[in-house]
């Protein structure tokens, strides 16, 4: 009887402990960081909503993106930095609520730089998303929880939600795409192109003027406008400006002493020749091709 008794105490302490070691085999290990376990969370939910939905997604193992093609166009153009993105999007949670949208039915496209995108503008899951897609291309993109997504963290989209986006890309622009669109659409076809890339077009000739000459100060009348018809400066008196010194953006040093007093010129230029990767202030983006209309007063 002794022995029985012995026996069942020692059986149930070994349940115990085979029940104890099962429940820290379930458990998340607690040395793992919280956005870690949730991130390996989100893997399977996706993985549940592919398997359920039969999408043939593959994952992009650099950003961790699945990603299923609805419309596959191999010859499509590659965004690269510098280049601008057209495209439409519907973002839903996994259990269908619709979160956010572009304006297509408006016609109304979002559109990104590549390698400058504008936080609180495009979620780092869809300006990631565009990447993997040439232009033309279609495809519902799923994305696990991404800690810089300033747009989750609220009733419609709680932190650690991973979510669906049907991403369109519209088109695909390089820099010298955008400023050649931009001359036909203007007329300004016949507008010279320089060596460095520089479009000028004389549109006022004073032939029997002085030639504005390196060294010189130079009164200059001016508008500039990004290509999207947005002004961001202006001199409509006139200023004054050090020709040659890179006192001035490239594009003016270079247009300035292609004109004479009392002539007009329309310039447009990448960003090669203005404000380059970083931009200037809040109106001019990173990799913003420009335009100026300008007016020399005097040169002395």
């Amino acid at each position: 009887m002794e022995m029985t008794k012995n026996w069942q105490k020692w059986s149930f302490a070994v349940s115990l402990i085979g029940l104890f070691i099962a429940q820290l085999s379930c458990a998340p290990d607690p040395g793992e960081a919280l956005n870690d376990r949730k991130r390996r969370e989100n893997e399977d939910e996706i993985k549940a909503y592919i398997a359920k939905n039969n999408l043939n997604a593959v994952k992009d193992d650099v950003t961790g993106l699945y990603i299923a093609k609805t419309k596959d166009v191999p010859t499509g153009q590659v965004p690269a930095v510098g280049d601008e993105v057209q495209y439409y999007f519907l973002q839903e949670r996994l259990d269908g609520l619709v979160v956010d949208s572009s304006e297509t039915a408006a016609k109304k496209p979002g559109i990104v730089t590549i390698g400058a995108p504008t936080p609180g503008v495009i979620t780092n899951r869809l300006y990631t998303g565009l990447q993997l897609l040439k232009e033309g291309e279609e495809a519902i993109v799923l994305a696990p929880y991404d800690p810089t997504d300033n747009k989750s963290g609220n009733l419609l989209l709680p932190a650690y939600t991973p979510v669906r986006y049907d991403i369109k890309v519209l088109s695909v622009r390089t820099e010298e795409e955008q400023i050649q669109d931009y001359l036909v659409a203007k007329g300004l076809t016949a507008a010279e192109k320089t060596a460095s890339g520089l479009r000028f077009l004389l549109t006022k000739a004073y032939p029997d003027s002085a030639l504005v000459k390196t060294g010189q100060t130079a009164k200059v009348k001016y508008t500039g406008r990004l290509l999207n018809g947005n002004q961001f400066d202006a001199s409509v008196d006139g200023s004054d400006w050090s020709v040659g010194t890179g006192a001035v953006i490239p594009a003016w040093d270079e247009a300035f002493v292609k004109m004479r007093v009392g002539e007009k010129a329309t310039i447009v230029l990448p960003s090669s020749l203005g404000y380059g990767q970083a931009g200037s202030s809040t109106k001019i983006p990173p990799y913003a091709p420009l335009t100026f209309e300008m007016e020399i007063v005097s040169s002395k």
